[in-house]
C-alpha cells in the first residue's frame, strides 16, 4: 500500500492560483488596493526606512510571522516538514510546558479524548480545556512552523491563584500534576472524569511486612506517576522492579501487634496500571 505524501497548501498549484485570483479581485478599485498594501505592511519589520521594504520584497519569515524584506525568500522555512507536525513557540522558560504538551499530544487517544470534550464556558470556567483543544488542533492541522502556547500559560491557574510566570522555570513534574488537577476539575461529566484519570492515573498498594511476625499492612495510594531511578539501571524495566523489590528498614519501627521495635521491609506493588505510565527518572 503507497501512502500518499500530504501537500502543502501554500505551495500546492490549484492553491496558490486562488489566493492570486482573490489578491487581484481585491486590487480592482483604489480603495481595495490601498487596503490590501495595508495588510500585507503589517506583516513587514517596522524600520526607520519603511520604503526599502517594499522595494526588496518579502522574504524570510521571523519571530510573531513577520518578515524579513529580501528577495531571497525561502518558502519552506515558513511552514512545517511535511512528514511532521508544528514545534511549540518557546515563551521565554517555557521548555517544560512544550515539552509535556507535545508529548500529551503525541497520545492519540489522550488527543482525541480531549479535543472531543464539549464546552460550555469557554471564556471562564472552562477556559484551560478550551485552549487546550485549540492548541491541539493547531498543532495537528497548522501547518505553519511553530504554534503559540501563550493561551495555555494564561489559562493555567496555580494554586496561589495566579497564571504560571513564563519567565521562571517550573519542575516540569510540578506541573504535569497541576495541569492535571485543573483539566480534570473543567470536564463536566463524571464519566468523562473517569476516563481522563484512567488515561495516566493507576494506583499502587504499599504494603509493610515485618520480618518478624506474619502481619502486613496494606495501603492503597492513587498514582500519577511513578520515580524511577536510572543510575545504574539499563532498562526502563529494571528501573521498575527496582521501584517495587522493596526496602528493608531495620528497627525503630513499632510493631502494631506486640509493642517492640521490629525489622520491616516495605513494598510498593503497581494494582492498577494507566494507559499511558509516566516515570519521572532520578539519578538519586
Amino acid at each position: 500500500m503507497t501512502v500518499a505524501k500530504p501537500c502543502v497548501p501554500v505551495l500546492d498549484s490549484p492553491t496558490r492560483g486562488r489566493i492570486y485570483s482573490v489578491l487581484l479581485s481585491l486590487s480592482t478599485d483604489i480603495a481595495g488596493y490601498r487596503n490590501l498594501l495595508s495588510l500585507v505592511n503589517d506583516l513587514l519589520p517596522q524600520g526607520e526606512d519603511d520604503s526599502c521594504a517594499w522595494s526588496w520584497g518579502i522574504a524570510q519569515i521571523l519571530e510573531d510571522y513577520h518578515y524579513e524584506s529580501n528577495w531571497n525568500f525561502e518558502r519552506m522555512k515558513s511552514v512545517r516538514s511535511p512528514t511532521g507536525y508544528p514545534g511549540l513557540k518557546n515563551l521565554s522558560n517555557t521548555c517544560y510546558l512544550n515539552s509535556l504538551f507535545t508529548q500529551l499530544f503525541m497520545n492519540v487517544g489522550f488527543r482525541g479524548f480531549i479535543l472531543s470534550r464539549s464546552i460550555a464556558d469557554a471564556g471562564g470556567s472552562q477556559k484551560l480545556l478550551s485552549e487546550t483543544q485549540r492548541l491541539f488542533a493547531y498543532m495537528q492541522e497548522s501547518w505553519l512552523k511553530c504554534v503559540d502556547p501563550q493561551g495555555i500559560a494564561d489559562s493555567v491557574i496555580t494554586y496561589e491563584s495566579s497564571p504560571i510566570d513564563v519567565s521562571v522555570q517550573m519542575d516540569v513534574d510540578e506541573f504535569y500534576n497541576l495541569l492535571f488537577d485543573r483539566l480534570e476539575s473543567q470536564i463536566s461529566s463524571v464519566v468523562d472524569k473517569k476516563t481522563f484519570r484512567e488515561f495516566y492515573g493507576g494506583q499502587i498498594v504499599q504494603q509493610i511486612k515485618s520480618k518478624e511476625c506474619p502481619h502486613i499492612s496494606e495501603r492503597l495510594e492513587p498514582f500519577s506517576a511513578i520515580q524511577c531511578e536510572v543510575r545504574g539501571k539499563g532498562t526502563l524495566a529494571e528501573s521498575l522492579s527496582a521501584y517495587i523489590e522493596g526496602e528493608v528498614m531495620e528497627g525503630g519501627t513499632p510493631n502494631i501487634i506486640i509493642i517492640a521495635l521490629v525489622a520491616i521491609t516495605n513494598y510498593f506493588k503497581i494494582t492498577n496500571i494507566p494507559v499511558a505510565l509516566v516515570a519521572p527518572t532520578s539519578m538519586l
